[in-house]
């Protein structure tokens, strides 16, 4: 399920101002809090505009009217050109049409680049674990301690704000082995992400080969858990030697995507294991035309996606998104795999029910 805090760190308020058509305003700029202006006269003042997950706003001209991005979609509901059930779902819908969209905000960052939270690995303490102190991933997502002793490398302990938390190390997976990051899940659905981390570049990459040249399947997911449990439930054959697991923590970035492609330039096969919702689809979408160097714009209507890819424009409905009705509209060739377990959202919730799980023999490719 996607929370709205998610959306707060995937989603600028910059970005969906600038959509609306607000433009910085010459002069008013103060340390860290650009002033924009839209063609009505709004005014709009945004406060940490190079980090989404703390970013503000206030209009100038309501003192009532401030907030998050979730705010600021709210106040703004009908200028966008989106409708769902209800203003919830509204909400929902506008926020998803802009995850995982590349936003540049270069512009912004001789203003606050010095308000950014610096991320430090010392500060988290991070231990690798046993598999005993794991009780959450065994306890509530059922993921066997056969299972973790394979990914106990991949795994760590953090102590976030005083609380011992389980978490996932992430890296820029063509560069180093640096940690610029964690996803840390925990008991009572606490799904976080350390702060100042990089979560633009970063993927949590669960390596089992001797060598990068030797990978020949790569598995993208939206959680560490999910690609935890796909392991075990195994849909598809592998050899553990030869594969690379990933997550994107959610509403992957363009750039996570591709500095996983840039690390296995040689792999054979690229599966793209995303939640079986249409988010997760469009991911799916995403990481296929990235794959074959194509263009992918999208807009997400009420009932209906747009594309356009390179000298095509087409639309489906929303219940015939995915990557096999994709493919056959643009014409791009078929070189990521989209595999979705049967009658659930998730590979997680699929290892969690048996009667589930018992219908995943024959997995969905789409």
């Amino acid at each position: 399920m996607t929370l709205f805090k998610d959306y707060r760190e995937r989603v600028p308020i910059l970005q969906l101002a600038e959509h609306l058509g607000y433009k910085p305003v010459k002069g008013k700029y103060t340390k860290a809090r650009p002033v924009l202006k839209d063609a009505s006269g709004d005014t709009i003042l945004i406060k940490n505009p190079t980090n989404p997950s703390i970013q503000m706003y206030w209009n100038l001209g309501n003192n009532r009217e401030h907030g998050s991005v979730i705010d600021f979609v709210k106040h703004n509901l009908s200028r966008f050109d989106v409708q769902g059930r209800n203003e919830t779902d509204s909400i929902n819908k506008i926020l998803s049409q802009f995850a995982g969209i590349a936003y540049d905000n270069t512009k912004y960052l001789d203003q606050s680049i010095d308000t950014q939270k610096t991320f430090v690995l010392e500060e988290f303490k991070p231990v690798i674990p046993e598999v005993k102190n794991l009780h959450y991933l065994t306890t509530q997502r059922k993921i066997s301690e056969k299972t973790l002793n394979e990914f106990l490398p991949f795994i760590r302990i953090i102590d976030n704000n005083g609380y011992k938390n389980v978490a996932f190390p992430y890296v820029i997976a063509d560069q180093d082995d640096r940690i610029r990051g964690f996803e840390i899940r925990n008991y009572g659905g606490f799904k976080s992400f350390s702060a100042g981390g990089d979560k633009v570049n970063a993927t949590w990459v669960a390596d089992f080969s001797p060598v990068k040249a030797g990978v020949q399947k790569v598995f993208f997911f939206e959680s560490a858990i999910d690609a935890l449990s796909f392991f075990e439930i195994k849909p598809v054959p592998f050899e553990k030697e030869t594969s690379v697991f990933v997550s994107s923590g959610g509403f992957p970035c363009i750039s996570q995507f591709k500095h996983v492609l840039d690390a296995y330039p040689l792999m054979a096969s690229v599966y793209a294991c995303h939640d079986n919702d249409l988010s997760g689809h469009l991911f799916d979408i995403q990481l296929a035309c990235l794959r074959i160097g194509k263009t992918l714009i999208k807009k997400t209507l009420s009932d209906s996606v747009e594309f356009v890819t390179n000298d095509k424009s087409f639309s489906l409905k929303n219940e015939r998104v995915n990557l096999k009705n994709f493919i056959k509209k643009s014409g791009i060739p078929d070189d990521v795999i989209a595999l979705k377990p049967n009658n659930a959202n998730d590979w997680n919730e699929v290892l969690q029910n048996k009667d589930v799980m018992s219908q995943v023999k024959k997995p969905v490719f789409n």
